[in-house]
């Protein structure tokens, strides 16, 4: 009786190596059934590398568009013979006055912010210049189709000026009190990934 149960098991033994050989691969090992689980499991595998690799690919396409906006705010900073500048990618929200700003969504693992609602207002912390700032320009870069508007101000916030991106701008001392302490304050209507100031 022993001999034929230990007959019984070597032939089980041998049709499923020569089954695990023929469907796996010789040396596959694992907690699947049949080849059928290992083939979704991998596609669920794959599945989700593509996820991450397509997040990869929007995250360069992010990191592109501000290294242009950037380059941007340098090249009007050399055009226009100004002195100083100020970039901010949104690699955090240091430049936000978060007391001051509302209705908006950060995304920390994109680098940007956008409006959570329809009433959404960005102001920026002060940024102190040696002197009082008698021209600007602001270099924005925004996706969506619906264009924000921007104010600016060199007196820390108490009297404002419209200011268009990408347009030099010039305060007007009978608007505007000289001061040497510049906030903007943006209407934000679509996802902002940077903005520059450049100013002399």
């Amino acid at each position: 009786m022993d001999i034929i149960s230990y007959s019984a098991g070597s032939k089980a033994s041998s049709l499923e190596k020569r089954i695990r050989n023929k469907t796996l691969g010789k040396g596959v090992e694992g907690t699947y059934l049949n080849i059928d689980e290992r083939i979704k499991n991998i596609e669920k595998i794959v599945e989700g590398i593509n996820l991450k690799a397509n997040q990869l690919i929007l995250n360069d396409s992010i990191n592109i568009m501000k290294a242009h906006a950037k380059l941007n705010t340098i090249a009007k900073t050399s055009r226009y013979r100004m002195q100083n500048m100020i970039f901010d990618d949104f690699i955090d929200t240091s430049g936000i006055d978060k007391l001051k700003s509302y209705g908006y969504v950060y995304s920390s693992s994109m680098g940007y912010v956008r409006p959570s609602g329809s009433n959404c207002t960005i102001e920026t912390i002060t940024e102190t210049t040696e002197t009082s700032p008698s021209k600007v320009i602001l270099t924005v870069e925004e996706s969506g189709s619906v264009q924000s508007s921007y104010l600016i101000s060199r007196d820390n916030g108490n009297t404002w000026e419209e200011i268009l991106p990408d347009k030099l701008f010039h305060f007007d001392d009978k608007i505007s009190p000289k001061g040497n302490k510049i906030r903007i304050k943006i209407q934000l209507k679509s996802t902002l990934l940077s903005y520059g100031l450049t100013w002399s």
